[in-house]
């Protein structure tokens, strides 16, 4: 009989885990398709647009170019230019202008699957999602998928494949992760390369603690964090940790970190030198600017690079202190949010208490504290913004690095858990008790996901196209309608010029600080042959407090005709009072024909060009009357 079992184990073992495995994948598909399919609106992000611009430019073969122009990163291309070529040189609108703003590693990525469908680029008549969007988020996807894949292979190494398959399984119903996989952010590149990063690290670990050669796992960890800075710059930080480790940790300590060093400088050093050093006199390109809109500036980010002269903002260490102790708290009492909701990846923190037996394990977890502490301070200098509560608020950040860290302290939380569980002496013949501890992670870190998914359907059914887009701000049929108004060579100014580049695929300049500077960046088109026609503003400036158009110390008061354009066109009750109102608010703008006032729905694009838009007459009253 006790042979009988011993023979019928390994074929229970076997069909067990076929079946988990087959569940699991069933899952992977299910999930999928939601987030690509069902609950998909387009890309959710500026800097994710931005960055899927670029790549379609290079997919164009126009180079690594950027239709979006920052007026701060035009002046600096234009000073270089000017060095360089004399004295009568000037960036281009109409073929973009290099880009110095952004890591290259995603967009290089993102152009090659673009260019492999370049017939989907022209967006359709009756479209409501742009076919680019959902191949740039389905190429993110693919790496998330393949992320969580490596994690289970590593954090099965370091414990074993139970915890394993759970850190997989949460993972996988993280929807932070997914979020991000819809916004173009580059967030899901770097979690997938900083996985094989971790898991060359880990190697290093082990191979010094048995006492064996290290070099070519060093070799291969400094290469993958090379390619992680390559995708985000700020991704240098949790880096530095890495070095502060490995300089007291691998022996011989000179030589393993000149590997590791030697390696990542070799493959980020030269983007840096080749390109934004080239075109903007500076290594760290519009970068440079960043550092301002953190805690040693005065102004926010678009503020900053709405500014021709670089008048506004600049570096103020007054009270940089404190803004740093403000800034570390609220980060850090809000990590739960930024680690997904998963419950088990915050008790990393606890594991730091137990005395792990083997010392590769143990070692490890100090490293990854490390690095996490430098990108904490990296975030906290360059700034990432409080999560939102909003069930329809955008919860990615640009700049949110702490989703690297998932896989690795989810694991190293669930191990804890683990330990504490088996304390408990439950009776381990049944298997809801012995794996208790791993149902209740999944169900509280899966239960807020799992409860808005039904409203989610029926608002993704509804058949309403408002709800399959993210009104108000980005609306891809309205901006590509637009768009048929400009010429190829003409360029835009406007709020969303990320939106407008992507979708309108015209150059698009963001609104800059006053109208004399828009009068500069015109004129300089003119010349060129390659006018700015139009403006185009989004509830990111109609929306805005009409304290904005009353006081001038706020960064739109310049702007304040176009902010009350809409509120002064309600007042009208009939056509003549509107033409009358119209009359008297044209006269300061630099724009003063409406192409369309309003949007689907509500007012949400404010659309005005230099040159009277040749249209029928009823067409003009109704586009008016929106």
């Amino acid at each position: 009989m006790s042979t009988a079992e011993a023979a019928s184990a390994p074929r229970e073992l076997d069909a067990g885990m076929m079946i988990r495995r087959a569940l699991f994948l069933l899952l992977l598909v299910g999930v999928t398709y939601y987030y690509l399919g069902v609950d998909f609106r387009g890309l959710s992000h500026a800097k994710g647009m931005d960055q899927a611009q670029i790549a379609r430019q290079m997919a164009s073969d126009k180079h690594y170019t950027t239709l979006v122009i920052r007026p701060l990163a035009y002046a600096q291309v234009d000073r270089q230019m000017k060095l360089n070529e004399g004295p009568s040189a000037a960036p281009s609108f109409m073929d973009g202008i290099p880009d110095a703003y952004h890591a290259p590693l995603n967009p290089i990525l993102n152009s090659i699957a673009l260019g492999m469908f370049p017939s989907t680029w022209e967006f359709g008549e009756k479209q409501v999602i742009y076919t680019p969007d959902l191949i740039i988020s389905g190429v993110s996807m693919l790496l998330l998928l393949a992320s969580i894949g490596v994690s289970y292979l590593l954090v099965s190494r370091i414990f074993d494949a139970r915890i394993g398959g759970v850190t997989a399984l949460l993972l996988l119903l993280c929807e932070l992760l997914w979020r991000f996989s819809q916004s173009g952010l580059p967030q899901m590149l770097m979690l997938f390369l900083f996985s094989f990063a971790t898991y060359f690290l880990y190697k290093a670990i082990e191979s010094s603690a048995a006492g064996r050669p290290v070099f070519l796992w060093m070799a291969l960890t400094g290469a993958f964090f090379g390619l992680l800075a390559m995708t985000h710059w700020l991704a240098v930080w949790p880096f530095l940790g890495l070095v502060l480790f490995a300089a007291f940790y691998f022996q011989p300590r000179g030589l393993q970190l000149l590997v590791l060093l030697g390696v990542f400088g070799l493959i980020t050093v030269w983007w840096p030198l080749f390109n934004n050093l080239r075109y903007t006199g500076n290594p760290l390109g519009a970068g440079l600017y960043l550092f301002y809109s953190g805690l040693g500036g005065t102004s926010d980010e678009l503020t900053l690079m709405r500014d021709l002269e670089q008048t506004t903002g600049g570096l103020n260490f007054d009270g940089f202190i404190s803004k740093m102790i403000g800034n570390s708290v609220a980060q850090l009492g809000d990590i739960y949010n930024y680690m997904g909701g998963i419950i088990a990846a915050p008790l990393f923190f606890l594991a730091l208490l137990h005395p792990f037996r083997r010392r590769e394990i143990a070692d490890f977890r100090w490293c990854i504290l490390l690095m996490w502490i430098f990108a904490v301070a990296g975030m906290t200098l360059y700034g990432i913004k409080p999560f939102g509560d909003g069930l329809n608020e955008d919860r990615t950040d640009s700049n949110n690095l702490h989703v690297m860290f998932l896989p690795l302290m989810t694991g190293y939380g669930l191990a804890f858990l683990s330990v504490l569980w088996n304390r408990l002496e439950l009776p381990v013949n049944i298997p809801a008790l012995r794996n208790g501890h791993f149902i209740i992670a999944v169900a509280i870190s899966a239960l807020p996901f799992l409860l808005l998914v039904p409203l989610r359907m029926m608002r993704a059914m509804s058949g309403v196209d408002l709800a399959r887009v993210h009104a108000p701000y980005y609306i891809p049929s309205a901006l590509a309608s637009m768009g048929k108004l400009v010429k190829p060579n003409e360029a835009v100014v406007s709020d969303i010029p990320w939106a407008v580049a992507w979708y309108m695929n015209r150059p698009a300049l963001l609104l800059p600080k006053d109208k004399p500077q828009l009068e500069t960046l015109r004129q300089s088109g003119k010349e060129r042959g390659q006018p700015i026609s139009a403006i185009l503003l989004s509830q990111y400036t109609l929306g805005a407090p009409l304290t904005d158009a009353t006081y001038r110390n706020t960064a739109l008061f310049e702007w304040r005709d176009y902010l009350m354009f809409r509120p002064s066109m309600l007042i009208g009750r009939n056509r003549t009072q509107v033409t009358e109102i119209m009359a008297t608010l044209q006269g300061d703008m630099p724009f003063k024909n409406p192409a369309m006032v309003g949007g689907p729905g509500d007012s949400f694009y404010l659309f005005m060009t230099d040159i009277p838009v040749a249209r029928p007459e009823n067409e003009a009253a109704t586009s008016l009357d929106q």
